[in-house]
């Protein structure tokens, strides 16, 4: 329906014409700015009351300006309690069309407005059906005028039948009074000074019969105005005849029609007389009929449209007796000109649509029915217009048949409604070819309207949810603690945006959809409950539940792979801490399995590394882990096994010789029986006391101790092997004297768009040892990370970079490169970051939105909630984010699309065997895909060769960093020329 600003919370019944046809499905999305105009800048008044109680629900700027009320006054009341209908009974009796047939068509009704004054109203109403309950859409248009010009017309043609029949009487009067009654007159003669009246003109002026100086008596009864009028017919003394006021004995005005003469005889004049009579009630009755006809004109020039009378007689003949001046402004075509030649009316009706009109005044003759027709005009000039015609037939004594009626000017709410109908069109093919779909819900959370691809996406017909809240329509994939935080949300009558749930299709699947929604509030601002979008994001969870498997899981065994164990012993690691409990770490290596693979095929190896997979989860409990390293390399991790270092030990060693035994059975191999063992390293984990790679290290250490001592056989690490952390305590001090000594570099590498021009670079620290030389990062980065030197070391950096940026900023050649700087979890988790940062950018003027800070998946293992404030405060002056070496943690996904970021950085593990390894190819496409679907970018780091560049680009990727288009160089050797 054509809704006004619908206050965003009206009632959506379905569309109606003016004709009171209905459009079904229409959806407010919909149409949203146009069905707005189409509602509050409709020509017609319309008023949307609920069917039951009358109560009003919605009006549009026409229906106020017409009534005189404000919205505040009418919403939530009905017409009868504001005064608008006198009572109940009228409003019944005009609505019980309604009730009998759905619609009422043209009739006319008197309401009465906010002044309190009648008006005349023709009305057209249609049942309508929204949100489960039965509307009433009324559209009102002001005929009072119309009714007045009528009522106008048929007072004149009476005023002027009494006019006529007044004048008739007073001639037939005047006739009988000069033949039969005694005429009034006055007389004088040369010798007398006297004046002589008749007796009827005393009795006509109440002055007596004899006067001296007539002049002077005259100019005493004869009014101001008209004396010169009466002076000169008695200076001429001709005959004419002549018409004056004058002033009765008792003070009243009255008008005399008089006729003067000389009588003369033989040259000698012996009298003047004057024959009068008094015609007042003739004159008034002439001045009633030209009142009647100023106020028809009048009425006429005013009214809307054009009012006209159209008259056709049975032989053909037809004319206009009157149509009203507006007629021009339509057609061009004067009135005058109509009514002379009726055929210059029909003359500037379209050609299409004068046909039709034809047949409708035919057919209306034919029943003497009224007529009702929209027309388009041919114009002279000026634009086209639609008109309504309307008439009602009256046959005449001479056949004929008159009609009286008139023509609107409807134009603008044709192109309203041709609008109207393209918007909904255009609604109607959005919904259809858009994944998405829209809902509705009333106060009570229940949906009332769903429209769009639910059907075809989630293979459940729309109509099953009308009616049902959302919690009762089989919602799935959502925690207790989700749902009743989406629930007090809903209550509190918040926006909401991407919450996301699992539905069953009727096929017996599962479907994941996320929806996004706002409350729909009245203009009082009353909650009426919501409205939102709808989509299915099963294809994206997918691909996300891919990603998760290619990165984290190993795909010939299924067993969590090396990047999934270090979240998981770092997870360990954190409860250890919290729990005071020891874990284990067991490095496990098969024995000669190199041989089985030479010697049976690398198929025979594969399955019975499939095999010891099994065997190994079968020995431990389901809190504990099991992950495959590669090759024949397996980690089981025990959590939570003792407080006591002895106890631990104990069990763990016990696990331990249960693998063992386990790994010793006899192997079944397509047929052939083979024998193999595993050697076991073994070492403790308690709280932080060592790194993920020191434990790591110090199993595998433990490992070769086992395959020294004979194979097939465990051993703990040895304490004695901890000689390198002297080594790394060393690296420690000589990084302390190094940040003082100004001893560390940056190096720069180019990062490249698709036509390999540069459009940035990545910074990256350099240690020159005055002693050791070029020490690698990863020598000295974990020993900052573990000691805290790596908040110094990196303020170093970002200052560095920040007076980088404002040196390249001078140059045109230079000053829109990025600036990627590498910000490590424990300096990005430093309560005083971003205040350095944003000191840093203020003091060193460099320009924030080329600077980029890299962050690590790590960062998203703790106290993600600190992190997204953190970026969203920097982000909101220009500075960038990038997620480096996507795809190597595991928590990212599930916070991924929460994070304010602008890039991913696929890491140059999965790039550099992209060629050879299908698992690292299928996950950069799948990490390409979600980065579209997220919006984001992408560069690719490690690219090397020309073959992956290819492929990278073949699947999407815009940016590249690698030894293929420059390796990390100082400044002055940093080529920043296009290539």
């Amino acid at each position: 329906m054509p809704v006004e600003t619908l206050s965003q919370n009206a009632p959506r019944p379905s569309a109606a014409h003016a004709d009171g046809t209905t459009r079904h499905g229409e959806s407010p999305a919909v149409s949203d700015a146009v069905f707005r105009a189409a509602f509050s800048q409709g020509p017609e008044a319309i008023a949307l009351t609920r069917a039951q109680d009358g109560t009003i629900a919605e009006v549009n700027a026409e229906w106020l300006r017409l009534t005189g009320f404000s919205r505040e006054e009418v919403l939530g009341r009905t017409a009868v309690e504001i005064g608008h209908w006198p009572n109940e009974q009228a409003r019944e009796a005009a609505l019980t069309p309604l009730k009998m047939n759905g619609r009422i068509t043209d009739a006319d009704v008197t309401l009465i407005m906010k002044d309190g004054m009648p008006r005349m109203i023709r009305m057209n109403a249609n049942l309508v059906e929204a949100e489960g309950e039965a509307y009433i859409l009324i559209f009102l248009r002001d005929v009072t005028a119309d009714r007045l010009a009528q009522e106008a017309m048929l007072a004149s043609e009476k005023a002027l039948e009494r006019a006529y029949e007044t004048l008739n009487r007073q001639v037939k009067l005047y006739e009988i009074t000069e033949k039969v009654a005694k005429v009034g007159h006055w007389v004088t003669y040369p010798d007398d000074p006297m004046v002589h009246f008749s007796h009827g003109y005393a009795e006509m002026t109440g002055a007596p019969q004899k006067m001296s100086a007539p002049q002077g008596i005259y100019k005493q009864q004869v009014v101001a105005q008209d004396l010169n009028i009466f002076k000169n017919a008695l200076r001429q003394m001709n005959g004419e005849t002549v018409e004056y006021r004058y002033i009765h004995a008792d003070g009243s005005t009255r008008w005399i029609r008089s006729r003067m003469h000389r009588q003369i005889e033989h040259g000698v004049v012996k009298a003047d007389f004057g024959i009068v009579q008094e015609i007042t009630a003739e004159r008034q009755a002439m001045e009633a009929l030209q009142a009647q006809l100023a106020f028809i004109q009048k009425i006429t020039s005013r009214a809307p449209g054009v009012l006209f009378e159209f008259q056709a007689w049975p032989d053909g003949r037809m004319n206009f007796p009157f149509i009203s001046a507006g007629i021009e402004q339509f057609i061009g075509v004067t009135e005058r000109e109509v009514c002379e030649d009726a055929h210059q009316f029909f003359n500037h009706i379209h050609r299409d649509d004068l046909p039709h009109l034809l047949e409708v005044s035919q057919e209306a003759t034919r029943t003497l029915t009224p007529w009702e027709c929209e027309v388009r005009t041919w114009p002279r000039s000026g634009p086209q217009r639609w008109l309504l015609g309307s008439a009602v037939p009256e046959v005449r004594p001479d056949g004929a048949v008159l009609w009286c009626g008139s023509f609107l000017d409807i134009t603008a709410r044709k192109s309203m409604l041709e609008q109207l109908q393209q918007s909904e069109m255009r609604f109607r093919s959005l919904t259809e070819l858009s994944s998405d779909w829209y809902w509705e819900q009333d106060a009570d959370f229940r949906f009332v309207h769903v429209d769009g691809s639910t059907e075809s996406t989630n293979g459940v017909p729309t109509k099953v949810y009308v009616g049902r809240t959302r919690w009762d329509s089989g919602v799935l994939g959502v925690t207790d603690a989700q749902w009743a935080a989406h629930k007090a949300q809903l209550e509190r009558h918040e926006p909401f945006r991407d919450f996301e749930m699992q539905r069953l299709r009727e096929d017996g699947s599962m479907s994941w959809v996320s929806i996004s929604g706002a409350p729909i509030l009245g203009p009082r601002g009353e909650f009426r409950g919501y409205r939102g979008t709808g989509r299915d994001i099963t294809a994206r969870k997918q691909a996300e539940a891919d990603i998760e498997r290619l990165a984290f899981f190993d795909a010939l065994t299924g067993l969590p792979n090396r990047r999934l164990l270090i979240d998981r012993l770092n997870h360990a690691l954190e409860a250890s801490a919290r729990h005071t409990s020891h874990g284990a770490l067991l490095f496990i290596d098969l024995d000669n399995f190199k041989i089985l693979n030479d010697t049976m095929g690398h198929h025979t190896g594969d399955e019975l590394l499939k095999q010891v997979a099994d065997r190994l989860s079968k020995c431990v409990r389901s809190a504990d882990t099991v992950a495959r390293l590669g090759g024949d390399e397996f980690v089981v991790m025990l959590e939570e096994i003792g407080e006591m270092p002895a106890d631990a030990a104990a069990l763990a060693e016990t696990v331990g010789k249960k693998i063992l035994l386990a790994l010793n059975q006899e192997y079944d191999l397509e047929g052939q029986r083979h024998h193999s063992s595993p050697s076991i390293g073994v070492t403790l984990f308690f709280q932080h006391a060592h790194s993920l790679d020191e434990l790591l290290k110090r199993a595998d250490l433990a490992m070769y101790q086992a395959k020294a001592a004979g194979r097939n056989t465990l051993r703990f690490f040895d304490p004695q092997m901890q000689a390198a952390a002297s080594a790394r305590a060393t690296l420690e001090a000589d990084m302390r004297l190094g940040l003082e000594r100004n001893e560390f570099l940056l190096y720069y590498q180019p990062v490249v768009d698709a036509q390999a021009r540069i459009t940035g670079v990545e910074a990256l620290v350099r240690w020159q040892h005055p002693e050791r030389g070029l020490v690698s990062p990863a020598e000295f980065i974990p020993v900052a990370e573990q000691t805290g030197l790596i908040l110094p070391l990196g303020q170093w950096v970002l200052e560095t970079a920040c007076a980088q940026l404002v040196e390249w900023s001078a140059q045109a050649s230079t000053q829109r490169l990025t600036m990627a700087v590498n910000v490590s979890a424990r300096q990005f988790r430093h309560p005083e970051f971003s205040n350095q940062l944003l000191s840093l950018l203020r003091v060193s003027g460099a320009n924030p939105y080329r600077l980029k800070l890299e962050l690590t998946e790590s960062l998203l293992l703790s106290d993600i909630e600190d992190a997204i404030v953190k970026m969203g405060e920097l982000r909101s002056i220009g500075v960038n984010f990038s997620l480096d070496d996507f795809g190597t943690g595991y928590s990212s996904l599930s916070y991924l699309k929460r994070l304010p970021l602008d890039q991913l950085k696929i890491d140059q593990s999965f790039v550099r065997d992209v060629l050879n390894d299908p698992n690292d190819a299928a996950i950069a496409r799948t990490i390409l895909n979600l980065a579209q679907s997220l919006d984001l970018g992408v560069v690719a780091e490690g690219v090397e060769t020309k073959g992956q560049h290819e492929f990278l680009l073949r699947a999407g990727c815009k940016a590249f960093q690698g030894y293929l288009f420059g390796r990390p160089v100082p400044v002055v050797q940093l080529d920043l020329r296009v290539r």
